[in-house]
C-alpha cells in the first residue's frame, strides 16, 4: 500500500470518527440539573440551666460560647451542630420535664445539665429509661460522687452520664493538700483555722470518706477503695497546727463569731471551704472589719473566682486568697484559654472554674465525635461515640493539661476528670489580682516553663501590709 492511499484512510477515518462524535453530541440529550448535596443531619446539644441567676446564666453561657465556635468553623466532623435551651430553675421535677423534652421531642445527641446533684441523679434515672429507644450522652460539672458511683457499679445502664468535672472525694482532697502546701511554704504561716461550709458535698472534709466500690464495665471488673481524709488530718500531713475548726451553717450571714474565734485561738491563716452557697461577699465584708482581719484569709468556691469580686465587696476583700478564673491573662493551660475569658467579658459576663468546665465540654464531645468519623464511623452511634470518649482526650480544656482529661481511666475518676489544682491568686491594692502560687509547689499542675512565666510568689502581701498602703 501506497503512502498516498494509507493518508487517505488515515484521514477518512478520523473525519469519520470526528462526524461520528458529532453527531453524538448533537443528537445526545441535554444534561439534568446537578443534583444538590446531601444535607447533612445537625449534631444537637441542648443545655439545661437556670439563666435567671447570673453565675449559672454565666456557665450556659460558656457551653454557648464553644458551640458558635463550631458553627463558625463549619461544624464537627462536616457535621453541622445546633442547640437549645432550657430553663430547668434548679428545679427536679422541672428538669427532668425539660430533659424529655430535649432527649425524646427535639432528639437531642448530647445534653449538658448546669444543677445541683439531685438533679442529674433524677435525669440519671429517666435517662436509663430513654437511652435504648433515645441514645444520648448526659453532661454535668458537679461533684456528686453518686454520679461516678453509679456509672461505676451499674455501667450498661448508666454508660451515657458523664460528670464533666472532678469527684468531691478526690477534689476536696488534692485540692486542699496543695493550697495547704502554699500556706505553709509561700505564707510562711504554721497555725490555721478550718472553716467549712456544713452541706452533703463538704462530708468528707469534715468527717473523712472510706468505701469500696466496684467498677463493671463489659471489658473489666475491678474493684476501687475511695479514701478522703477530712481537711484537719490534711493540715497536720502538710505540717500545720489546727487551732480552730467549725463547720459553716448554709445560708448564715453571721460569720464574726467564727472568725473572732480563729483569732482567739491564735491562727495566723484562716481557710474557708466555702461555695455559691457560702455568703462570702457578706464574709469578707465582716472579716475586713474584724479582730481577725490581720489574718490571712483564703477562700475555696464561690463570687470569689471572679476578679469582679474585688467589686463586690466595695475592696473588703484587699488581702483575700482564692482561685480566680476570669484574669484576662490566666495562665494558657491551651490556646483556648484566653481567647474563651476574653469572649465572655466581652458579652459582660464572668467566668468562674465550671464555666470553664463548660466551654471545654462542649470540644470534649467535638473530640469523641472526630474520633468516630475519623474511623468510618457514624456521629449518631452513641455507642460509640461514648466509648470515644472514654478514651480521647481534649486538647482544647481550659483548665487541665490534654493528658488530664481521659474519662476511662479504670480508678476512682472513671467518668470523670482528675482533680484540677489551680493556682493561688490574691486581691491587692485597686483590685489587682496576683498569682502568688509557688513554683516548687509538689501538686502544680501548670507545666513549668508556664508556672516560671505567671507565678510571683515574691509579690504576696500580708492583709496588714496591704492596708496600710503596701
Amino acid at each position: 500500500m501506497s503512502k498516498k492511499v494509507l493518508a487517505a484512510i488515515i484521514v477518512v477515518v478520523v473525519i469519520a470518527v470526528v462526524g461520528g462524535l458529532s453527531y453524538a453530541l448533537i443528537t445526545a440529550p441535554p444534561p439534568g440539573p446537578t443534583p444538590p448535596p446531601v444535607e447533612k443531619k445537625p449534631i444537637k446539644i441542648a443545655l439545661l440551666y437556670n439563666p435567671a441567676i447570673s453565675v449559672l446564666k454565666g456557665q450556659g453561657e460558656a457551653a454557648k460560647v464553644a458551640i458558635e465556635e463550631l458553627q463558625k468553623a463549619g461544624g464537627i466532623a462536616g457535621y453541622p451542630v445546633e442547640y437549645k435551651e432550657w430553663d430547668t430553675q434548679r428545679k427536679v421535677d422541672v428538669a427532668v420535664a425539660a430533659y424529655r423534652e430535649a432527649v425524646v421531642d427535639w432528639g437531642a445527641h448530647f445534653v449538658l445539665l448546669e444543677g445541683v446533684s439531685e438533679e442529674m441523679l433524677a435525669l440519671m434515672e429517666e435517662g436509663a429509661k430513654l437511652y435504648p429507644k433515645y441514645p444520648h450522652i448526659l453532661g454535668y460539672v458537679g461533684m456528686a460522687a453518686e454520679v461516678t458511683i453509679k456509672v461505676m457499679e451499674e455501667y450498661d445502664k448508666y454508660k451515657f452520664a458523664f460528670r464533666l468535672f472532678d469527684a468531691d472525694y478526690t477534689a476536696n482532697v488534692l485540692r486542699p493538700l496543695a493550697i495547704f502546701w502554699e500556706a505553709k511554704n509561700v505564707l510562711k504561716v504554721s497555725k490555721i483555722a478550718i472553716l467549712i461550709e456544713e452541706a452533703a458535698w463538704t462530708l468528707g472534709a469534715r468527717q473523712g470518706l472510706e468505701m469500696t466500690v466496684t467498677l463493671k464495665t463489659p471489658e473489666v471488673t475491678k474493684t476501687i477503695r475511695i479514701s478522703q481524709k477530712p481537711l484537719r488530718e490534711l493540715a497536720r500531713e502538710m505540717g500545720l497546727t489546727v487551732v480552730y475548726e467549725a463547720n459553716i451553717p448554709v445560708g448564715t450571714k453571721e460569720f464574726l463569731p467564727f472568725l473572732e474565734g480563729a483569732k482567739a485561738a491564735g491562727a495566723e491563716y484562716i481557710f474557708v471551704m466555702s461555695s455559691w452557697y457560702t455568703d462570702c461577699i457578706t464574709l469578707v465584708k465582716q472579716w475586713a472589719v474584724s479582730g481577725a482581719r490581720d489574718i490571712y484569709l483564703e477562700l475555696y468556691g464561690g463570687p470569689n473566682h471572679w476578679t469582679v469580686f474585688w467589686n463586690l465587696t466595695g475592696g473588703a476583700a484587699l488581702g483575700v486568697i482564692s482561685g480566680v478564673f476570669d484574669v484576662p491573662d490566666y495562665i494558657p493551660i491551651s490556646p483556648y484559654t484566653q481567647p474563651f475569658i476574653a469572649k465572655m467579658l466581652g458579652r459582660g459576663l464572668r467566668v468562674d472554674m465550671s464555666a470553664h468546665y463548660y466551654y471545654s465540654a462542649v470540644y470534649h464531645f467535638k473530640r469523641a465525635v472526630e474520633y468516630v468519623v475519623e474511623r468510618g464511623g457514624s456521629p449518631f452511634d452513641i455507642d460509640a461515640v461514648i466509648k470515644a470518649l472514654e478514651r480521647v482526650p481534649c486538647e482544647e480544656h481550659t483548665l487541665l493539661p490534654a493528658e488530664m482529661t481521659i474519662l476511662g481511666s479504670l480508678d476512682e475518676n472513671f467518668h470523670s476528670y482528675p482533680a484540677c489544682l489551680p493556682p493561688h491568686y490574691q486581691f491587692q491594692r485597686d483590685g489587682k489580682v496576683v498569682c502568688i502560687s509557688g513554683i516548687e509547689n509538689p501538686f502544680r499542675q501548670v507545666p513549668e516553663e508556664l508556672a516560671r512565666r505567671y507565678f510571683h510568689p515574691e509579690l504576696v502581701k500580708s492583709p496588714a501590709e496591704l492596708r496600710a498602703g503596701g
